[in-house]
């Protein structure tokens, strides 16, 4: 089953001012290091609403609420290939080696009268094992490897994402560390697929309640492996990923503020995942970016909550 393009707009905002100057004013969102903020206020407010309304939408399906660590251990990239597909977006994690020398020579050059920036990977770090997670719903397919007659089910989490890219412009347009909202399905290839078009149908009444000037249309994911050409005509002609754009008035362009994926059996080959009638399980998720899809709200309603439509207010239950 194809999935039929869906297209909302809600009208063209207006707006051309940037709100984040105000937001950052108010101290809303507070800039920590380019590509890093801090958000609390309203700002904070917008988020979390967000953030429960895509959960909803997972309970609606049924789905099982989960938690997941932040960080990968380097098995898990290895068995997806993520260091060969994604290298641009890595960053991991090593920590001090574990003996006296190197933890006390490591406390005397980087104390805090010390001179320095950044800290080098040298001879007194140890190996990286583990990595900051570039996606959140590849663990649930993780805690999932081995299994046998897997019914099929919806899955739903929230975590934090970590990339190596950041704002040209220092704006929450493109941050190194964001908040994303995952609705995962698991199950057989006729499950997935009916699961994927009733969540894309589920997410265009969600861009509609929230009044913005939005959009679902296909895309597919920058492959940096020597088939990447090959993956990327794959993904367009079998409609393998959807995105969902948002119009930033002040920037004149549209930015993603989330994704629908198909995975076919990719992670069930991977995990070893085996599905209720012995095949190789499929799957697909949805990902939600709440700081961006919250810069998109202030965009094209305006800085201040008071000047947004009531409807929206009500539909995000920010009213009091």
């Amino acid at each position: 089953m194809q999935p039929r393009r869906r297209v909302q707009w809600s009208g063209a905002s207006r707006l051309s001012e940037d709100p984040q100057p105000e937001l950052e004013r108010r101290r809303d969102v507070i800039p920590i290091e380019p590509g890093f903020f801090s958000f609390q206020g309203d700002a904070l407010r917008v988020l979390q609403a967000l953030n429960h309304s895509v959960q909803q939408m997972g309970a609606e399906f049924g789905a099982i609420e989960q938690q997941h660590p932040a960080v990968w251990p380097v098995r898990l990239f290895k068995k997806i290939d993520y260091f060969r597909e994604f290298p641009q977006q890595m960053i991991l994690c090593a920590p001090v080696k574990d003996d006296f020398h190197a933890r006390t020579e490591f406390s005397k050059r980087f104390d805090k009268d010390g001179d320095f920036e950044s800290v080098p990977m040298n001879e007194l770090m140890a190996d990286a094992t583990y990595g900051l997670q570039p996606a959140v719903c590849d663990c649930c397919y993780y805690t999932l490897e081995g299994a046998r007659g897997l019914e099929n089910q919806f899955y739903t989490t929230v975590n934090n994402v970590f990339r190596n890219e950041r704002s040209g412009t220092n704006q929450l347009d493109r941050l190194t560390n964001f908040t994303v909202r995952d609705i995962m399905f698991v199950g057989s290839e006729e499950y997935v697929l009916e699961a994927r078009q009733k969540v894309i149908e589920r997410l265009s009444e969600f861009l509609v309640s929230l009044g913005i000037n939005a959009k679902i249309e296909t895309a597919n994911d920058p492959f940096f492996a020597n088939e990447s050409a090959m993956k990327s005509v794959f993904q367009n002609v079998h409609r393998l990923k959807y995105e969902l754009l948002a119009y930033i008035p002040h920037l004149d362009k549209e930015i993603a503020t989330g994704s629908i994926n198909l995975h076919t059996d990719f992670f069930g080959r991977a995990f070893d995942i085996q599905g209720a009638d012995g095949a190789v399980a499929h799957s697909g998720c949805i990902g939600v970016g709440m700081e961006r899809m919250t810069y998109a709200l202030f965009c094209q309603h305006g800085a201040n909550l008071e000047d947004w439509p009531q409807p929206v207010l009500t539909f995000l239950d920010l009213n009091t």
